[in-house]
């Protein structure tokens, strides 16, 4: 959550009454692509036109999930029918792998034959069989590209990811999610009111997000499974989601009960809720670490907006940043970095920032294209969404590398978007 964001929530909940900056200029971690071929897909039944569009569409979308994992580099010249050896062919072009599939369409059913090839033995190293209804084709293709991703490189994929965020087009503010690559766009809500700041559940199946429906900032989790929406805080004034914890077990808060906001643990099995800050201020934006023994966020204990580190074991609080500005922080999957939106000097824009959890690192990957803010991380570290001002007078969702390479807005959609969430 913003602190402008924060300013105007209290606005409407309220009861009746200078810095060193290192611009980094490596990246977050080191980049190795494979060489691999990929041939087009192959229809279940020869004959059949429909099977082949099919395999036409999915190696399409399997082809672009695997090019953004940015892990492999993509050889299409498929040798020719006639040739004597293909596996050697495209060995002797440099390719080290191979992918192969294979697509058949029986009435509302899809199926994928994917085979990866190590073309140092000639033997596969995954060959699986999928089968999906052929109205989410496109989660079948995700599903082989991950499956991929993961076999070469030990990580895994984000294909199957998808990002949530706030957008105006209704002329309120309703939750949308839409699939990583910009796809599928799909409305959440529709309760003609605020919708804002959704956060993922670890296992990806609900969203909590702040809704005023109700006439104050409630926060309640939407479950996608069983399209049910339940409450989680209705307290007087703020609730505001943070980040789950990573058993999904707890939400971090702020919470402000008609007073100031401070960092609420709530135990989402009861709705016990429990203060782990107690400041005349404003602590906010709570995000857990990886293994959940900490708490990163945002306070002006220190007079302005600076990101802090709670320790949930002892609750000592440290200081990690020093910049004019700070927001939004979100504890990167890998554990060593916490992104946030920030300014350094009090006329710039806010820009996104990276910074280590010793807090002697700052890395600077947005340089004043426009205003960019609520950094989100991609479940395997590689890749952050953000809004941005760039290009438009109104927020936009942008996904760019950790390092703050190849930056490119998401979607096309109307209005502004803002605080976008990345799923594990």
């Amino acid at each position: 959550m913003t602190l402008k964001q924060l300013a105007l929530l209290l606005l409407l909940a309220a009861p009746s009454r200078a810095a060193e900056v290192y611009i980094g200029i490596e990246g977050t971690g080191g980049k190795h692509a494979f060489e691999m071929g990929l041939e087009p897909f192959s229809a279940a039944d020869p004959k059949s036109q429909v099977d082949a569009e099919e395999g036409r569409k999915l190696r399409e979308v399997l082809r672009a999930d695997l090019l953004f994992s940015r892990s492999f580099e993509l050889d299409e010249d498929t040798p020719p029918a006639d040739a004597p050896d293909a596996l050697k062919a495209w060995k002797d072009r440099g390719a080290a792998f191979l992918v192969r599939g294979k697509a058949g369409r029986s009435a509302d059913m899809l199926s994928l034959q994917v085979t990866l090839l190590d073309l140092g033995t000639n033997q596969p190293l995954l060959s699986r069989y999928y089968r999906q209804r052929a109205d989410a084709w496109r989660v079948l293709a995700h599903t082989a590209a991950d499956d991929i991703v993961r076999q070469l490189t030990g990580r895994k994929g984000v294909a199957r990811s998808r990002i949530a965020f706030s957008n105006d087009q209704s002329g309120s503010k309703e939750i949308y999610v839409v699939d990583y690559d910009g796809k599928e766009l799909r409305r959440v809500t529709s309760n003609k009111s605020l919708n804002l700041l959704p956060r993922w559940r670890p296992d990806g199946r609900a969203l909590a997000f702040t809704s005023y429906k109700d006439g104050n900032p409630d926060l309640f989790l939407h479950d996608f499974e069983r399209g049910k929406l339940s409450t989680i805080s209705d307290r007087q004034g703020l609730n505001v989601a943070g980040g789950f914890s990573p058993d999904g077990t707890q939400l971090a808060a702020t919470i402000s009960r008609g007073k100031e906001p401070n960092v609420f643990l709530i135990e989402l099995k009861t709705g016990a809720a429990k203060a782990v800050t107690s400041h005349f201020g404003v602590d906010s934006s709570p995000t857990f670490s990886p293994d959940g023994t900490q708490l990163a966020f945002v306070s002006d204990r220190a007079g302005n907006p600076q990101v802090h580190i709670l320790e949930l074991g002892t609750g000592r609080i440290r200081r990690l940043t020093h910049l004019n500005w700070c927001d939004s922080p979100s504890w990167s999957p890998t554990g060593e970095w916490i992104a946030f939106a920030g300014r350094a000097h009090r006329k710039d824009n806010l820009d996104i920032f990276l910074v280590d959890v010793t807090g002697t690192r700052v890395l600077q990957l947005t340089h004043g294209e426009g205003q960019n803010e609520a950094p989100s991380w991609a479940s395997d570290g590689r890749f952050l969404s953000f809004s941005s001002t760039r290009g438009s007078k109104k927020p936009q969702v942008y996904v760019m590398d950790a390092d703050g390479s190849a930056p490119r807005r998401l979607l096309e959609v109307p209005g502004g978007s803002y605080t976008p969430n990345w799923s594990p």
